[in-house]
């Protein structure tokens, strides 16, 4: 762990891919993913403080799998992005370690020497996909050393009536944890739009002083206020439960020549049996474990429409 050299602006990564039984630095992508149509996203926040984090992690990478389709069937046409947060070292190590994500995801950290904090976000991009630039954002002020992770992805839109070739445009996906609801002064929505300005240069385009606007996948999808829309508090204690409630915790934003195609939440009921430790022969107990939650939150899938014109 090493705190990025510049705060609030951008710091360029390297990303990676599993070749000749190694993780090595990608140098360049020549992807032929031509008029990309589609575009998956998977985000879920794996909680780090809650005790055996290597086995939740586990179990949470399991579940993406299935997901995500076995690497021997899958034959979807639609390529896919994994964001994670609240990563830790350990977790890493899975990741790095499942012959899924080896075979069909390029990854963007092999350590936590990108976070300035403990725990960090990290982000699994399709190998179909052209992957343009990898960087962070290192949010300032942020009192818990809080960022963003950018992936700049090169796509091809499909000719129309009004154009007779095909356009290259740059999508650019950020993957965020921002500071904790307790601050005081609130610091995220000045997070927000400090990301946001990340956001303004799309297709080369660059609108000066400008920004686009945001909307919300869930508000899209008519879940704003509703049950079906939070994605936090369903998986805690009774007393966490009474004390804090349900609410929508994790979100989607888009702009700029996407549309949604569908939106679910994933990761509900999904649980870990604990084996208590061995008791010694003197002592009984009925009880030989507990099930566990693999996080306290719910995360969200999103599939969007690639639109032949952006919008703002």
């Amino acid at each position: 762990m090493s705190q990025p050299a510049h705060t609030s602006t951008p710091n360029p990564q390297s990303f990676y891919t599993w070749v000749n039984q190694t993780w090595q630095p990608v140098l360049f992508t020549q992807r032929s993913h031509s008029h990309l149509q589609t575009l998956r996203l998977t985000t879920w926040n794996i909680d780090f403080q809650a005790p055996c984090k290597t086995e939740r992690m586990n179990a949470a990478l399991s579940y993406l799998s299935k997901l995500h389709g076995d690497t021997t069937t899958n034959t979807t046409n639609t390529p896919s992005m994994i964001f994670l947060q609240e990563m830790v070292s350990s977790d890493l190590v899975l990741i790095q370690e499942k012959q899924w994500i080896r075979d069909r995801f390029f990854i963007t950290d092999l350590s936590d020497v990108n976070w300035g904090a403990r725990y960090g976000t990290t982000t699994l991009i399709d190998k179909r996909l052209d992957v343009q630039r990898v960087f962070r954002v290192l949010y300032s002020p942020s009192r818990m050393q809080r960022d963003a992770l950018f992936v700049d992805i090169n796509i091809d839109i499909q000719p129309t009536e009004s154009t007779s070739s095909n356009e290259n445009r740059i999508i650019r996906l950020g993957n965020t944890h921002l500071e904790s609801l307790v601050s005081r002064p609130p610091l995220r929505p000045m997070q927000l739009r400090r990301a946001g300005h990340e956001c303004i240069c799309v297709g080369g385009s660059y609108r000066p002083g400008g920004m686009w606007t945001f909307r919300c996948v869930s508000r899209a999808r008519g879940y704003e206020g509703t049950e079906e829309g939070f994605t936090w508090g369903q998986q805690l204690s009774d007393r966490m439960k009474e004390k804090f409630g349900c609410s929508r915790m994790d979100k989607v934003l888009f702009c700029g020549g996407l549309e949604v195609k569908s939106l679910e939440r994933i990761g509900a009921e999904q649980k870990i049996w604990i084996d208590y430790p061995q008791e010694s022969d003197s002592e009984s107990s009925s009880e030989t474990g507990e099930e566990m939650w693999v996080t306290d939150h719910l995360g969200l899938q999103v599939e969007f429409r690639i639109l032949p014109s952006v919008e703002t």
